[in-house]
């Protein structure tokens, strides 16, 4: 079998695009809300788009909207364009705590994850769940679900694989058997409900704690509710109107570019099929 051409970083960055604007008249049509989130939202803000050497986008959805999406798509009613699909842990089409927008004409090559994982390029859709006001409770919330995460992303890597080093794999292979038969979708769905234990319509503070920033994506449910719509590559995106709050408690100084250094990609490859 000829080995796949993969495609350039320009080019993934265009699969993404088209991806978005999929998603963004899916969700026109259902009345469905979404965001640009993580670094999609600071590659609006900071460059009109794609930051230059990424090339995914993130997206994420109230609890409510995010569920009700679930429920069309369960349902057979949700307006999937062709060549798109949605997958999640609730249909046993992808094993996490997260739904995932993919195109099946755009195949996927991970460097960790196994080949039974999510063979298509796609968008990661994060729930925004509603949080607890204590310190206490919230920390101990954070807690389970970085553990819990660790365990579900472990549960789906190839064995000898960690982003930390040969010796960091070692260890992972020692328990990754004990998590594969657990499984990895019965830990997705406990994850899942770890983080919507408070309901969303209820709560003052809100976050999709799911993410890598964890504890850093709480925030005034008050402050998130306004949107507006962002630049992005040509045509634009749903986004939070006070995205300096967002993105300030993510980064920081988030218009100020990291070291070169830093400034590498971070996502997986592709080939079209």
């Amino acid at each position: 079998m000829d080995t796949p051409e993969l495609l350039s970083l320009q080019q993934m960055q265009q699969v993404y695009l088209e991806l978005l604007q999929d998603f963004d008249r899916l969700c026109d049509h259902h009345g469905l809300r979404y965001d640009l989130a993580g670094g999609s939202l600071l590659g609006a803000v900071r460059h009109g788009g794609f930051i230059p050497w990424d090339d995914d986008i993130d997206v994420c959805m109230p609890r409510p909207d995010y569920e009700r999406m679930l429920r069309l798509k369960k349902e057979g009613k949700l307006a999937l364009p062709e060549k798109r699909d949605l997958i999640s842990d609730r249909d046993g089409t992808f094993a996490r705590h997260f739904g995932r927008f993919v195109r099946h004409d755009v195949k996927r090559v991970a460097d960790m994850a196994e080949d039974s994982d999510c063979p298509y390029i796609g968008m990661d859709i994060f729930p925004v769940d509603g949080l607890p006001k204590g310190k206490l409770r919230f920390k101990w919330q954070c807690w389970r679900v970085k553990q819990l995460r660790r365990f579900l992303l472990t549960s789906v890597e190839k064995a000898g694989t960690s982003r930390k080093g040969a010796l960091a794999a070692r260890i992972k292979d020692l328990y990754r058997p004990i998590l594969k038969k657990i499984g990895p979708f019965r830990i997705a769905r406990h994850l899942d409900k770890v983080c919507s234990r408070v309901d969303y319509d209820k709560a003052t503070l809100v976050g999709a704690i799911t993410g890598m920033y964890g504890h850093k994506e709480r925030w005034p449910k008050a402050d998130m509710l306004p949107q507006t719509r962002l630049p992005f590559e040509g045509v634009t995106a749903c986004a939070y109107e006070k995205y300096d709050i967002y993105l300030s408690n993510l980064y920081g100084d988030y218009m100020k570019l990291p070291p070169e250094d830093k400034r590498v990609p971070h996502c997986d490859s592709g080939y079209r099929v």
